[in-house]
């Protein structure tokens, strides 16, 4: 693909100078973010008006689908809260679900009285297993909601076809896999979600676009979601601050002293970091991302959406497919979507007999790794007595 050389974030060229710090620590992960972009999202606080919303609303739902069957939400959450309140599916409807996700999207499902039921992933490809598919229809069953995990994304094909034999819905949580403007959701499911969070590819700290075929579901949503007060370009802006200043902290100097000075105080890194980047806390979810998002957000998403760094998005898998070939023969170790069709590598999730002791040797060699601070989870199961178990990979 062509186009300009990939941003080195968050400093340019000044990462190598920064990583040849004998203290220096390569973060996790960096924000898919450049200071020019948080320049103009703190600007757009200044600049846009309540009035222009319809105007960016549209234009980032245009360019998404020319066709009209796209909508802007605060968050995917908002999006699927928006979809289940149109839906209005009976209690005890059943949703299958990839057997990894969000805890969120789990509470939402329950909130609207429905039951998730867990559908294992094939380890090697991070898909969901067709024939279990099959074997977890019930006559309840209503919804089929895959992810893409970890930034793999597979083919539904086979899925779409298991769903439209048995006339179920089927929705796309696109969270983690998006790479650039040439995915735009699969055109046969009936609603597909793309989020730009905090931590996401191409982030605009917030905000998320919604596919939907239906036009009048389409549109029932959209009704909902104007009765929603609006975030604030305020709100905006403070947010824009917090994490422009998070962001400076990931070049492996400061990172390095970060930890650190964590260390010294007997601080959780892990704890630190999540907490920080956490896209809704304190308080209960649902009253949390009933919102419109700001003027400021919405210039912020226009932007990143027409100056896609996709570059950035190529290196980074290169680089994780290099490392992936490195590591996949050593002993005791898979690489979970090691032969995923598509694969861009959002996270590099490496399965190990010990995590802890390779997070401490990493740390060690200054590699920031981590076991638990991801919000991902599996999804837990009802059996007949309605004890939890788990589903998860199947091997």
């Amino acid at each position: 693909m062509s186009g300009p050389a990939a941003s080195l974030k968050p400093f340019g060229q000044l990462e190598a100078l920064s990583a040849s710090a004998p203290w220096a620590i390569f973060p996790r992960k960096k924000l898919d973010v450049t200071y020019g972009d948080i320049g103009a999202g703190l600007a757009a606080c200044l600049q846009l008006r309540e009035h222009q919303r319809q105007e960016y609303e549209q234009n980032i739902a245009n360019l998404w689908d020319p066709s009209g069957h796209a909508m802007v939400t605060l968050s995917i959450r908002t999006g699927f809260d928006l979809l289940l309140q149109t839906l209005k599916l009976p209690a005890g409807s059943e949703v299958l679900c990839s057997a990894i996700t969000i805890p969120d999207m789990i509470y939402i499902l329950r909130y609207h009285g429905l039951v998730p039921v867990p559908v294992d992933l094939n380890p090697e490809t991070l898909a969901v297993d067709v024939e279990l598919l099959k074997k977890s229809i019930t006559e309840k069953t209503r919804m089929l909601l895959v992810a893409h995990v970890f930034g793999s994304r597979f083919p539904l094909d086979e899925a779409l076809e298991v769903a439209r034999s048995n006339d179920l819905l089927v929705v796309e949580d696109c969270a983690q896999a998006f790479m650039g403007m040439q995915y735009t959701g699969e055109n046969r499911a009936d609603v597909s979600m793309f989020s730009f969070g905090t931590i996401k590819t191409a982030t605009s700290f917030g905000g998320a676009i919604i596919h939907v075929k239906n036009s009048a579901v389409l549109e029932e949503m959209r009704r909902r979601e104007k009765r929603y007060p609006c975030r604030t370009n305020l709100f905006f802006f403070k947010r824009l601050v917090k994490y422009g200043m998070l962001h400076g902290i990931s070049t492996p100097a400061i990172y390095g002293l970060f930890l650190h000075a964590c260390r010294a105080v007997g601080a959780d890194h892990d704890k630190v970091i999540t907490s920080a980047i956490r896209g809704f806390s304190g308080g209960e979810l649902v009253s949390l991302i009933q919102y419109r998002p700001s003027m400021a957000l919405l210039g912020l998403m226009h932007r990143r959406l027409t100056c896609m760094d996709e570059q950035y998005v190529l290196l980074r898998k290169s680089k994780s497919e290099r490392l992936a070939d490195a590591i996949k023969d050593l002993p005791n170790v898979s690489i979970p979507g090691y032969c995923a069709e598509k694969h861009y590598y959002w996270l590099f999730p490496v399965c190990v007999p010990s995590p802890k002791d390779v997070v401490s040797y990493m740390n060690k060699h200054g590699f920031d790794v981590t076991s638990g601070a991801t919000q991902l989870t599996y999804v837990p199961r009802y059996d007949e007595r309605w004890v939890y178990t788990s589903a998860a990979f199947r091997t």
